[in-house]
């Protein structure tokens, strides 16, 4: 399909495209000549985990960060300069004062020109003139510090910084982990006291077994073994068929659950992702069989995970022991249904890469162009729904190793709790 911005006359499509590519070759100049440049955030690491993952340091206020070689120079306030001082990696701590905040403040200065002055000053204080700064850079910011002489750059490698993972990440990722299944635990143990009433649904302590207090159960456990768990999902029968929907309303017996279980570690900020379908008692032998198929497409997944591989080979590697066991994916081709109806059998990609955000490079999907590499931690979680009956999706976390990769994930898959 033609891109609505592309003109449809030869000689203006030429023109076009002659303005894109000497647009193209400046932005290529540019990067090479800055490759080098300085890294500079204004954010906090929170919300932003390229802060944390150079600085190593919460707050809940932005910091202005340099990374500049091998040095990281955090300019604090005096709120956070005693705990950067000692939590942080940084080489160089340096208080705000240091650059004339109370001054400028005294002058009537707040807000982004105080900030931008206050970081003006810093760069000079360093003789720097270019920066490399996240996409993510307040513009009222960069635009007072271009005009204030200083060029800006958007470094474009942040995410694939993050890609390999370091010995000490891999432990807080496996820590998570571990958290994860215990809570998911708790919860299949819920499902196993629980019992069936005349109609099918479940009660537990003499109430009413639901998805949200499956989830409850789940996401407390969760909390005590210091993790933050934003609406795990707990899907029950024909829920389960979108991929997700957190989950509503009594659970019933010989029905699947899909338990989508994805925290954040509170201290570490490193995430984990399992999903584990369940079923208490015996479900419909399409469900029996969907779960098998699923179960052997993850195998083939998870054993072609290596280095050189790229995310692409294998998401169509289980699409197609999905597609060869009968059942629709959205590859060209590989459809059986009549067009029109709501999407079913393997409806997304196979997995992702997991860190301090839980979906953030590689993708192992149809975008996973680029070559695994030793270090990346990627999910496979191959899925098959039909929306007349549910859906099972089971997924492993892994680590890249140097010949193939090794499963973080130590929890069971059982269909039958």
């Amino acid at each position: 399909m033609r891109s609505e911005a592309q003109p449809e006359d030869p000689d203006e499509a030429w023109r076009f495209s002659e303005a894109a590519a000497r647009k193209r070759l400046v932005w290529t100049e540019m990067a090479t000549r800055t490759d080098g440049a300085p890294l500079l955030f204004y954010a906090d690491g929170y919300k932003f985990p390229d802060v944390y993952h150079v600085t190593r340091f919460l707050a809940p206020d932005p910091i202005v960060a340099l990374e500049r070689g091998d040095d990281v120079i955090i300019v604090a306030s005096s709120l956070e300069e005693g705990r950067a001082r000692t939590e942080s990696r940084a080489t160089e701590v340096i208080n705000l004062d240091a650059f004339g905040l109370r001054e400028l403040a005294a002058r009537g200065l707040q807000g982004d020109e105080l900030m931008a002055t206050i970081i003006a000053r810093f760069l000079e204080s360093r003789g720097i003139r270019t920066v490399r700064v996240p996409a993510y850079f307040f513009l009222a910011l960069a635009d007072r510090l271009r005009a204030a002489g200083f060029e800006l750059v958007v470094a474009a490698d942040l995410k694939e910084r993050r890609r390999a993972k370091r010995p000490d990440e891999i432990a807080a990722l496996e820590a998570t982990q571990r958290a994860t299944e215990d809570a998911w635990a708790r919860g299949v143990d819920a499902l196993r006291r629980a019992t069936a009433r005349a109609d099918g649904s479940l009660e537990l302590d003499g109430e009413t077994f639901t998805a949200e207090r499956l989830r409850a159960i789940v996401e407390s456990r969760l909390l005590e073994l210091g993790c933050v768990s934003e609406d795990a999902i707990v899907a029950p029968g024909p829920q389960a068929a979108d991929p997700h929907r957190s989950g509503s309303g009594p659970l019933r017996a010989g029905e699947p659950i899909v338990m989508d279980i994805f925290p954040q570690h509170k201290r570490t900020r490193y995430y984990a992702d399992m999903t584990r379908t369940v079923s208490k008692g015996e479900p419909p032998a399409e469900i029996r069989r969907m779960y098998e198929v699923v179960m052997r497409a993850q195998d083939a997944g998870m054993r072609a995970l290596r280095p050189g591989v790229t995310g692409r080979e294998v998401h169509e590697l289980v699409e197609d022991v999905i597609w060869e066991a009968g059942y629709d994916t959205l590859r060209p081709g590989q459809q059986r249904a009549a067009p029109g109806g709501l999407p079913r059998g393997f409806i997304h990609g196979t997995g992702h890469g997991v860190g301090l955000e839980i979906h953030e490079a590689p993708s192992i999907g149809r975008s996973g162009t680029q070559p695994l590499a030793a270090g990346d931690v990627v999910t496979v979680e191959p899925g098959i729904y039909l929306p007349e009956l549910g859906g099972v999706r089971l997924e492993d976390m892994l680590v890249i190793t140097e010949d193939g990769a090794r499963d973080l994930t130590l929890a069971p898959r059982e269909l039958v709790v």
